[in-house]
């Protein structure tokens, strides 16, 4: 399961590493200026509230969701319990790429640190190591 898991991170957060270290060296090479791609400011709190949503928020809603429709079985399958543990992932792992479009677009410090602060947390919270594995396997009483 762990493998599984890792495989999908990995190809989940492969990309948004990818897109950081191409406008890096993009913007090294000066091929893209500072204040180039500027949105509008109501979109810096948006992006901001969204990356709590997907780092923090969202995946505690699924995990009581996932709680809450196994509350009546006495052992959770293990193939629901994979399913769960990938949608956590695909969820909150979409907050690396919130917070590429964050420095790409210059935010302002405050959102650009703080969403950026929410990627990290959601990189390494959600990493799929045994021994999250095992305790969530423990809380849930997966077969």
């Amino acid at each position: 399961m762990q493998a599984i898991l890792k495989k999908q991170f990995i190809i989940i957060i492969l990309p948004a590493v990818g897109l950081f270290l191409v406008f890096g060296l993009a913007r090294e090479l000066n091929f893209i200026k500072p204040g180039q791609f500027v949105i509008p400011s109501v979109m810096h709190s948006l992006l901001f509230i969204l990356s709590v949503i997907t780092a923090i928020a969202g995946p505690l809603f699924f995990r009581t969701l996932f709680a809450h429709s196994m509350r009546k079985q006495t052992r959770v399958p293990a193939k629901e319990f994979l399913s769960f543990q990938k949608k956590i992932l695909w969820l909150s792992l979409i907050t690396p790429y919130l917070a590429f479009t964050a420095v790409l677009c210059d935010f302002p410090r405050f959102y650009s640190a703080a969403i950026v602060l929410m990627a990290l947390y959601a990189v390494y919270y959600y990493f799929p190591s045994q021994k999250r594995i095992d305790f969530d396997r423990k809380i849930f009483r997966v077969k």
